[in-house]
């Protein structure tokens, strides 16, 4: 495969997943279809060519490619915490939640890429954790800020997900052995001269 064919199949690739989310979302309901096209139109014309994978190769596709990784547009938080071998993975994203890092890593991602995220429910809804017995569940973050990077079901075949950004950061908070793979990858990348 040539070098422009690489970058066609990466434009491709791009353009399916981002249409994929986006009926999904229209179809469940989190937003309409006129607003769907209008974030697709929106998404393309941000398009930053640099950092679709196939366009530039860098350390870290290298790296997913070796270890056969495979990007899906959102995660599940669920499975990671069952890696921790937990009977309740429930309750390790709940008390991942409980982290005001957390809530503010999820604050800062929805406020990037949502832009009907309810900021202000956000501010209330910490407090009224902060100063209650209030467990922050992620159905609670989800529909009190109207938050999109993560989705979650209930009953057979439900769990949480979440967008690959928010669900790695799960992964790190859970396994300290990958939060130090990443720092060392960071440092690496850095050192190379590519941040």
């Amino acid at each position: 495969m040539t070098e422009r064919e690489a970058q066609i199949e990466a434009l491709w690739t791009y353009e399916v997943a981002t249409e994929k989310v986006l009926r999904r979302s229209v179809k469940k309901g989190y937003i309409t279809q006129e607003e769907a096209e209008e974030f697709s139109e929106k998404l393309f014309e941000q398009l930053n060519t640099d950092n679709i994978p196939g366009f530039r190769p860098s350390s870290l596709g290298e790296i997913m490619r070796m270890e056969d990784i495979h990007v899906n547009p959102f995660v599940s938080l669920t499975e990671i915490a069952r890696e921790k071998k937990s009977s309740s993975p429930s309750y390790l994203i709940q008390s991942w939640l409980r982290s005001s890092t957390t809530i503010e890593y999820l604050r800062m991602w929805e406020k990037i890429y949502n832009p009907k995220f309810q900021e202000d429910a956000c501010e209330q809804l910490i407090e009224t954790v902060h100063k209650t017995s209030t467990t922050m569940t992620p159905s609670l973050w989800i529909n009190t800020t109207h938050a999109l990077g993560i989705r979650s079901s209930r009953g057979r075949g439900g769990g949480t997900i979440a967008h690959p950004e928010i669900a790695e950061a799960f992964r790190a908070w859970l396994f300290p052995e990958y939060m130090l793979r990443l720092v060392k990858w960071y440092r690496m990348y850095h050192r190379e001269g590519n941040l």
